[in-house]
């Protein structure tokens, strides 16, 4: 699955006013690309940078991002927080973005079993453990054609289920109807990170 940098290690700024709790439990995980360079910190660094000071947003937009070049996974907005990732959405579910373009690139072999082991960790600790592409919630190609080829297996990699009708719409909820009394806090997070993954 490779290693995690955490936030300090990949130098994030830190987010602009305090994080939104994510409500739970989380129903969706979504999958993106990022259409750009692959890359490590300063990669990283650039969408944050991006994200605050263009989009205005309050932080990077994903959960996690992925690495395929160095099978590294860097933390985002880390779960329990709310993002900027799938618009409708942000409330309900957590986003993997890998870095790259698989509009024009193929994912590697590596990245199948990378990506599965992720969802898999991730539905035994926060949720679902099948990706949902983000051109399924709106109007975009992300996260690429060359991802969306595989995207049956990763889902059954990670599930070990059938595969998965990706053809489903999930519905946003009301968000005045969430529940936000379990809510994944980023403390949550903070203190369970360590039980699934190694650090750098």
């Amino acid at each position: 699955m490779g290693d995690l940098v955490r936030r300090a290690d990949w130098g994030a700024r830190p987010p602009k006013g305090r994080p939104k709790d994510i409500a739970a439990p989380v129903k969706y995980l979504f999958l993106h690309h990022t259409a750009g360079p692959d890359g490590g910190p300063e990669v990283i660094r650039s969408i944050q940078s991006f994200h605050q000071q263009s989009r205005g947003w309050s932080d990077i937009a994903y959960t996690w991002l992925y690495s395929p070049g160095s099978r590294t996974w860097y933390e985002g907005r880390g779960p329990g927080v709310a993002g900027a990732h799938t618009r409708g959405y942000n409330t309900l579910g957590h986003a993997v973005c890998i870095l790259g373009n698989y509009d024009r690139d193929e994912l590697p072999t590596h990245a199948i079993d990378d990506l599965a082991e992720w969802a898999h960790w991730h539905g035994g600790t926060w949720g679902p453990d099948q990706y949902i592409p983000h051109r399924q919630m709106g109007e975009t190609a992300c996260p690429g054609r060359n991802v969306m080829a595989v995207l049956d297996q990763i889902n059954v990699l990670a599930s070990g289920k059938a595969t998965p009708d990706i053809d489903a719409e999930p519905e946003p909820s009301d968000e005045d109807d969430l529940d936000y009394s379990g809510a994944l806090t980023y403390e949550k997070w903070q203190e369970r990170i360590a039980k699934g993954l190694r650090h750098v």
